[in-house]
């Protein structure tokens, strides 16, 4: 436990950490407090914004999968996916069963609202449902505002792939098919990230990549909410996207309607 706090604490430092200061303008925390919590054992979980991460919409929405719900931060698994605006749930995407019902889903709703008023600010939360009882388990305020940026057109030429749009406007750039640290240093800069998913450790990556495109996550996983915060594209849940997207193939990256698509001439984001 000793050894895990003091891990924790200098976190701070890693080169993920300073990456990432540095590309969001921020100073890179010499240490930091750590918070050891009893673990819940939860039949479901996941994340929750109080408004739409994207639209800006007064929208709460809710990421849930089975167990744990560190695979929907990690964007290991695609969730399934809950608006709730005022007393109306919409489920916005399923896997073979809804997880939450309407009312939990209200439920978790009220419960955000209740927190972005004691805060003051939208919030990003962290939840888990064990029997009959919410548990949350982080609360931080909503670290990117929505696009203000034009709206652009839908992906001109063919679509590639369809996926979900978690990170407004588009970008055009040579994929690269990243499977693992390995392969890191084949990474240029404006390169469209292209893997299955992504953790902590990609972020200098994203800090370099002109779009993400994954093959699992969410719109509040770990990639969905860096790429917002550092102002790239960003398609998540693209089935087979490493094997649809070849190797240094010029794509179109459309984060606002979650399309990948065939692109000619230059490269940049719009």
């Amino acid at each position: 436990m000793i050894e895990a706090v003091h891990r924790s604490a200098a976190s701070g430092s890693s080169p993920e950490a300073v990456a990432y200061a540095a590309r969001t303008d921020r100073e890179a925390p010499a240490s930091a407090g750590v918070i050891v919590q009893v673990m819940v054992q939860p039949e479901t979980a996941g994340v929750m914004f109080t408004r739409h991460p994207v639209s800006g919409a007064e929208q709460v929405v809710i990421e849930a999968t089975r167990g744990l719900g560190d695979s929907v931060v990690a964007g290991t698994v695609t969730p399934e996916a809950y608006l709730v605006d005022g007393a109306h749930v919409q489920v916005a995407r399923h896997r073979g069963g809804q997880l939450l019902t309407s009312a939990q889903a209200l439920a978790l709703a009220a419960l955000g609202r209740d927190i972005e008023s004691l805060f003051g600010r939208p919030q990003d939360i962290e939840w888990a449902i064990a029997g009959e009882d919410i548990r949350v388990l982080q609360a931080r305020p909503i670290t990117t505002a929505p696009s203000t940026a034009r709206p652009v057109r839908a992906t001109s030429g063919d679509i590639l792939l369809t996926g979900i749009a978690a990170g407004p406007g588009t970008a055009v750039g040579p994929a690269r098919i990243i499977g693992s640290l390995d392969d890191f240093a084949r990474f240029r800069p404006d390169d469209v990230l292209v893997c299955r998913t992504t953790s902590p450790a990609w972020t200098p990556l994203l800090a370099r990549a002109c779009a993400v495109v994954t093959e699992t996550g969410g719109m509040l996983a770990h990639a969905a909410i860096v790429a917002r915060e550092f102002g790239i594209p960003a398609v998540l849940a693209a089935a087979g996207a490493m094997t649809t997207l070849t190797e240094g193939r010029l794509v179109r990256v459309d984060g606002t309607h979650g399309h990948v698509g065939t692109a000619t001439g230059n490269t940049g984001r719009n």
